[in-house]
């Protein structure tokens, strides 16, 4: 009778710690971060890997700055022209939907946009965790 009673117990102890550390362990993980971006090498990368001399270094150096406005400008450009062809979208389906859709619609976007801004606010700040820089200098 008392090896009964002892084999429920230890039983009833096993699962009662397997349901502590599978729940803690199981349940509230935290999701793996979302992989990262491959980013263009830097210059100092340029030089390591390819073997550059000091004036090799400089003269790359100098090419990145004079093209950089230029990049800068067609970032601009595109970011103008995808506004204006979202614009485009949304009134075309505007034009289908009723004013109760057009309303729920419009909460999607801004709750979209809100998700949006707040996973580009965690991104900096890791990337700040990451290397100290800001987000800014690193893209």
């Amino acid at each position: 009778m008392i090896w009964i009673v002892l084999t429920l117990l230890v039983v009833f102890a096993l699962g009662a710690a397997a349901g502590v550390f599978g729940e803690r362990y199981l349940m509230h993980r935290t999701p793996p971060p979302p992989p990262q971006r491959p980013h263009f090498p830097s210059l100092d990368e340029f030089a390591r890997d390819l073997g550059l001399t000091a004036e090799q270094k400089a003269k790359i150096g100098e090419i990145f700055k004079k093209n950089e406005e230029r990049m800068k400008q067609l970032r601009i450009e595109l970011h103008g022209r995808l506004g204006d062809i979202r614009s485009l979208l949304k009134n075309e389906i505007d034009g289908v939907l009723t004013p109760a859709q057009k309303q729920k619609l419009e909460s999607l976007i801004q709750k979209h946009i809100e998700q949006s801004r707040r996973q580009d606010e965690r991104d900096d700040r890791n990337v700040q965790r990451d290397d100290g820089k800001n987000p800014q200098e690193k893209r």
